[in-house]
């Protein structure tokens, strides 16, 4: 497997760990860079964890500190005997409290934009803006149904007798083909945890059974912070009919709105030093 020299640079900057408890859950997170700086916030999607981001955190450093949560359930922090959007907002909060932040720019993936959507109406002092990432926020009512099952997010826990088994073993979700071999094997270093019977996902597969969340048009209609949607042009989620009623419901200009090339709904995995340049335009133009 051939590792780029920019990967092999970029994985250098360490970040700093750290926990908050909210509602009896410890919350891990980490964080890069001089916290006297503005704040970039970044919220990972469904079975994800905060280490998605360590190749895409430090391309932004000369201008922030930039914080990644694990949510409650998934990555390094504990899990729940239930899970909602509001729970998630908390968490979410609390972070930026933790460690002193006021406001910040967040980055939602997947199923990270509608938890920073419900989050950016209960605290919009907290979002200077929102990056949402590849990420159903609305859905046209006749589509609704389509979009209400959460059948293809169960998963069940699989026990591996090995670590190398279990990094073997591991995929995205949804499904698609990676081309970046080498961030999948970063990916999944940090994504499993060993049990006394083996090894199994960190990620707690109970989640959608409980998972609470609200139709979120009213909100997302009436948002104080600007938002930005950067997609990926050949993701298999986010269709070209999303797109167009996302921002037509939205009212974002054109301007707002980025597809990258060649990339699918993990867009900064299959295109992560595009994805970056892309959204530090973007942040400039907010600036």
């Amino acid at each position: 497997m051939s590792v780029p020299e920019w990967f092999e640079k970029i994985i250098q900057n360490k970040p700093e760990s750290k926990f908050v408890n909210v509602e009896g859950v410890n919350i891990h997170y980490l964080v890069w860079g001089d916290v006297t700086k503005p704040g970039l916030f970044l919220i990972h999607g469904y079975s994800a964890h905060a280490h998605w981001w360590d190749f895409i955190a430090p391309g932004f450093l000369s201008d922030y500190c930039v914080v990644a949560i694990d949510l409650s359930g998934m990555g390094d922090s504990g899990h729940r005997d239930s899970y909602s959007q509001t729970l998630y907002c908390q968490e979410i909060k609390s972070v930026c409290e933790d460690i002193g932040l006021s406001s910040a720019d967040f980055l939602a993936h997947s199923m990270g934009g509608p938890i920073s959507v419900k989050a950016a109406s209960l605290y919009p002092e907290l979002f200077n803006s929102l990056f949402l990432l590849d990420a159903i926020i609305i859905v046209p009512p006749d589509k609704v149904r389509s979009f209400s099952s959460r059948n293809s997010m169960m998963r069940t826990d699989f026990i591996y007798k090995d670590f190398d088994t279990a990094m073997n073993s591991f995929r995205l979700i949804p499904p698609q083909p990676c081309k970046n071999d080498f961030l999948l094997k970063h990916i999944a270093e940090h994504s499993f945890k060993q049990t006394k019977d083996g090894w199994v996902l960190k990620s707690d597969a109970t989640i959608m059974r409980s998972y609470q969340y609200e139709d979120l048009t009213e909100i997302f209609m009436d948002l104080k912070c600007p938002i930005y949607m950067v997609y990926g042009l050949m993701s298999q989620i986010f269709s070209q009919e999303l797109l167009e009623y996302t921002t037509y419901v939205g009212n974002l200009p054109k301007e707002r709105v980025v597809g990258i090339p060649a990339a699918m709904h993990h867009l900064f995995i299959d295109e992560p030093l595009i994805f970056v340049e892309e959204v530090k335009k973007l942040l400039k133009t907010k600036n």
